[in-house]
């Protein structure tokens, strides 16, 4: 998994956040390519609807064509 939100709680659940939302984010990528679906996500501050290659963006938020 890439590097994704860090906590300074002790809690070993709050620790295990960051990897949970990269999988779920892959999982609803994969789902979305599957059904034909657009998958909506907030890529600086405008609300865009993906499909097809853009699908295979990183889940950064940056765009860079």
């Amino acid at each position: 998994m890439t590097a994704g939100f860090t906590t300074e709680r002790q809690d070993p659940d709050l620790q295990r956040v960051s990897d949970a939302l990269l999988r779920a984010g892959q999982r609803a990528r994969q789902l979305a390519r599957q059904t034909d679906t657009g998958f909506a996500v907030r890529i600086d501050d405008q609300l865009r609807i993906l499909r097809g290659a853009e699908l295979d963006m990183p889940p950064n938020n940056s765009y860079e064509p």
